[in-house]
Order: structure tokens, then C-alpha cells, then sequence
């Protein structure tokens, strides 16, 4: 049973955590534009941006993250067997690199409220995807462990990251002759 509501308390904290990464950075791309707009618009929305921001990552983003390690740390405890199978090793490295990147927001959260563009809207939406792989290659290693090989789940994630930087290149260019 205990395994059973630790299991539970992982998947309801990173379903959270995701979904409020994807949000947040999304933000980000929101704010950044916003250095755009003329006079009081520029103001109104960057303060807006800012308290939106530090509310998700403090309320939400980074509680879910606790929850997730919690739920997981947990589960590795009662079967501390995991820490022998390799699909559980780079399910834990794209773990830590999950973590970072929570922590890579908060200076670019920072500079944002402070009034500085710390990339550019185009590069935020490039970041914003970053989480998307990481959650494609983790759920995958979760759900097909050993059955799969890392070669196709590499080729996989290549594939995505294609389609992204793509599709994120086809939206900017529809944006601009939509200005135009």
C-alpha cells in the first residue's frame, strides 16, 4: 500500500511540475514581449507577468517538484533493486537535468522583474521545449524500461527536437507576415 501512495504522490507532482514549467516559461515569452509595448502597456504587463511568475513557481512549480522527489525517492527506498537496471540511471539523470532547469528559471525570473530581457521571446520558446523532451524521454523510460532500446528512444527524442525547432520556426514566420 505504501508503494501504491507514493506512486500516486509521484504522478499527481510531476503531472504539476510539468504542467507549471510549461506555463511559467511560457510566461517568460509573454514578458519578453511585453518590453515591447509602448508606455503604461509595457508597465501593466511586466508587473503583471512578474507577480503571475513568482506565484507559480513558488506555489506551485516548486512544490510539485518536492512532491515528484518525494513520491520518487520513496518508491527507491522500498525497491532499492531500481539502482541496478540502467533505464533507471538515465531516468535519474533527465531527473537531475529537470532540476536544473527549474533552477535555471529562477535568474531569468529575476532579471525579467528587474527590467532585464535576459533572451529573447524566440529563444524562450526554444527553452520552453526543453521540459517537453525531457518528459518524452522519462515517461518513456518509465513506461517501456528495458524493452526499448536507448538507440530508438535517442532517435525519438532527435526526431522531436527536429519538429520543435520546425514548428517553432514555421509559428515565427507565420507571426511576421501575420504583422505584416
Amino acid at each position: 500500500m505504501t508503494l501504491l501512495v507514493l506512486k500516486t504522490l509521484h504522478i499527481i507532482g510531476f503531472v504539476a511540475w510539468f504542467a507549471a514549467l510549461f506555463y511559467l516559461v511560457r510566461l517568460f515569452v509573454y514578458h519578453a514581449e511585453a518590453f515591447d509595448k509602448v508606455g503604461d502597456a509595457s508597465t501593466i504587463l511586466a508587473r503583471q507577468y512578474a507577480l503571475m511568475e513568482r506565484r507559480l513557481f513558488s506555489m506551485i512549480a516548486t512544490p510539485a517538484m518536492v512532491l515528484t522527489l518525494i513520491g520518487g525517492i520513496g518508491m527507491l527506498i522500498i525497491n532499492p533493486g531500481y539502482f541496478k537496471l540502467g533505464w533507471m540511471h538515465l531516468k535519474l539523470t533527465l531527473v537531475v537535468l529537470l532540476i536544473i532547469y527549474h533552477h535555471l528559471c529562477i535568474p531569468m525570473m529575476k532579471k525579467l522583474q528587474d527590467g532585464t530581457l535576459p533572451m529573447s521571446p524566440m529563444r524562450f520558446r526554444f527553452f520552453n521545449e526543453v521540459p517537453t523532451i525531457l518528459l518524452v524521454a522519462t515517461v518513456a523510460l518509465a513506461v517501456f524500461q528495458s524493452m526499448v532500446s536507448y538507440l530508438t528512444l535517442l532517435l525519438v527524442i532527435l526526431g522531436l527536437v527536429v519538429f520543435i525547432v520546425a514548428a517553432t520556426m514555421g509559428y515565427k514566420r507565420f507571426r511576421q507576415k501575420k504583422a505584416d
